[in-house]
């Protein structure tokens, strides 16, 4: 067997900085090990120990440029819980809109700008000769919906910067970003988001102008889904369902809350989350194992056996406010401790990530290797049956209709996410398309519910609350990239912790023992080799991109007890 190494690093086209490290059989044509590393330490959660709890809504949203609204509403609600201030139903609805118009702008970008290219002509062409010359002359199913004709007039309009589709998504960013505009006074890092709800005096108009802006992403979606579509069902037909495949293993914690449910007690958290509109789950090999997010929150674990971090002693909570038990692996009692290591050590400490697994606690007592993403989000709300969406296999919905110039769908469309066989590099892509679309079907629906409250008088939307002294916190909710969730322990009305897990802290952290990968690393093993000639690693970066990264959001700059002098030479 004839074995290779390659080394990725850094690796482009994601937030942030990763490297990837695998071994590949020549022979075989097949990866067989993986390691994934970040490569730079941040320290948010050592900044905001001693400082309020609500000052965590505003300094969060720095860890990313890219997805920095979750992060906000991940922190507003914690802070709504430690401080025991829930919003009013119009409060809530309006997070709802200001998270969904990043979502919008995220997943156009995920989906065309960031992972688009590893299937544009520039590199097909290249990496994959044969790939490139049955696009030619394959016809697209969908192309009076999107326009075009064949598959390789879609990899075409991938190819960056010139592509027609490469520049779409740029447009239809600017919308998205816009729309979080309006509401959230800026973005990136909104200023509106409070404890107790939204900063802003809302018009009817507000809500106006936002739908206008919708309806573009609405007319936008008729489009993105089938092109997106037929370029992937043509990358399976290529040979492609066993890239970045692994254990059909994922959770999601749900999204867009019902504004009449949400009242930020831990209490009852298990039954408002129920009510989302994007359902929480536990999914084990594609079943669902609960979906109970106190259950979910108190089974999250995070350890450092692989990662440049020291262990820490002891627990200072013992159980959450429901009495169940909390260990010592658990947000609220991990400790920060960063220790930086030597470079490539694959068997011993080597990112700057964490391995984060989630416990059935109330089960086998097994610590399962999860996936987190929009794949995760569709496939839970897909089989939980929660909402008149879900038929248990799919999500089915209706998008209105649109006429926007200069999209060429204006009537309504139906629109289908069916749970795949498996999870692979192709299915996450199609996975991020989809809630695209579900996303600009749900904000449609909560703009009519809030000009619905408007005219009703329930406009407030924010309640008076007061700091509470000592209070255990947890937000836990979707980006587009997959769960992001912040945890804060107030003492005398400061942080004594506070722990951030975003998705991709799940997805790219390093291994546990011997044989429990990360997601990252999981999906490469086993993978294909594709490509023809040089070993380059297009396989990989597929696969990783597949996820989305975000890394400035997953390594939690922080530089000791140094005092930084910034002097002016005249």
């Amino acid at each position: 067997m004839v074995v290779q190494e390659i080394t990725i690093e850094p690796m482009t086209r994601l937030e942030g900085h990763l490297g990837v490290h695998a071994k590949a059989d020549m022979d075989g044509g097949v990866y067989t090990d993986a390691r994934s590393f970040g490569t730079m330490f941040r320290g948010w959660e050592i900044i905001l120990k001693g400082r309020e709890p609500v000052d965590a809504i505003w300094i969060t949203q720095r860890t990313c440029g890219v997805c920095p609204t979750p992060h906000g509403i991940a922190a507003a609600m914690t802070v709504d819980m430690a401080y025991k201030a829930p919003p009013p139903p119009m409060g809530i609805a309006v997070r709802n809109l200001i998270l969904g118009a990043e979502q919008l702008y995220d997943a156009a970008l995920g989906c065309l700008i960031l992972e688009g290219p590893d299937y544009s002509q520039a590199i097909v062409e290249k990496s994959n000769p044969d790939w490139w010359e049955a696009a030619k002359a394959t016809s697209s199913p969908h192309v009076e919906n999107h326009g075009y004709a064949t598959i390789a007039d879609i990899m075409i309009g991938l190819n960056p910067i010139s592509g027609s589709l490469w520049q779409s998504s740029l447009a239809i960013e600017k919308v998205g970003r816009k729309m979080a505009s309006l509401l959230g006074a800026k973005h990136p890092h909104v200023n509106t988001l409070v404890p107790g709800g939204v900063a802003k005096t809302l018009t009817p108009t507000d809500l106006e102008q936002y739908a206008a802006m919708l309806a573009q992403n609405v007319a936008y979606a008729k489009g993105f889904v089938p092109v997106m579509n037929d370029l992937l069902d043509f990358v399976l037909s290529m040979g492609y369902e066993e890239c970045g495949a692994r254990e059909n293993n994922m959770v999601s914690y749900g999204a867009y809350e019902d504004p009449t449910a949400y009242n930020a007690k831990y209490e009852d958290m298990a039954d408002w989350a129920l009510k989302r509109e994007a359902s929480p789950g536990v999914i084990i090999d594609g079943e669902l194992k609960t979906q109970d997010l106190v259950e979910i929150n108190v089974g999250i674990q995070e350890m450092v056996e692989s990662s440049y971090f020291d262990d820490w002693e002891g627990k200072k909570v013992e159980e959450d406010p429901l009495g169940n038990p909390v260990t010592k692996y658990h947000p609220w009692n991990k400790v920060t401790k960063p220790h930086p290591g030597a470079y490539g050590q694959w068997d011993g400490k080597y990112s700057w990530g964490t391995s984060v697994r989630w416990l059935d606690w109330k089960g086998s007592g097994e610590l399962y290797t999860m996936e987190l993403g929009p794949i995760a989000r569709m496939w839970a709300t897909a089989i939980g049956k929660l909402i008149p969406e879900s038929t248990g296999s799919s999500v089915k919905f209706a998008l209105p209709k649109a006429t926007v110039v200069p999209y060429r769908n204006a009537e309504a469309m139906e629109f289908e996410w069916k749970v795949p066989e498996k999870v692979n590099t192709v299915e996450r892509v199609r996975a991020r398309a989809y809630y695209y679309a579900y996303s600009a079907y749900v904000l449609y629906k909560t703009v009519l519910a809030g000009l619905g409250l408007v005219k009703d008088g329930k406009a407030k939307i924010w309640n008076k609350y007061k700091k509470a002294k000592d209070g255990l916190g947890v937000g836990l909710h979707e980006a587009m990239r997959g769960g992001v969730a912040h945890w804060c322990v107030m003492k005398n009305s400061h942080i004594e912790n506070y722990q951030i897990i975003a998705p991709s802290t799940w997805n790219s952290g390093p291994k546990l023992g011997e044989s429990d990968l990360g997601p990252y690393e999981a999906a490469i093993v086993g993978s294909p080799i594709s490509e023809a000639g040089e070993l380059t690693g297009v396989d990989v970066v597929r696969t990783i991109r597949s996820f989305d990264p975000c890394l400035a959001c997953s390594i939690q700059v922080f530089n000791g007890d140094e005092k930084i002098v910034h002097l002016l030479e005249i």
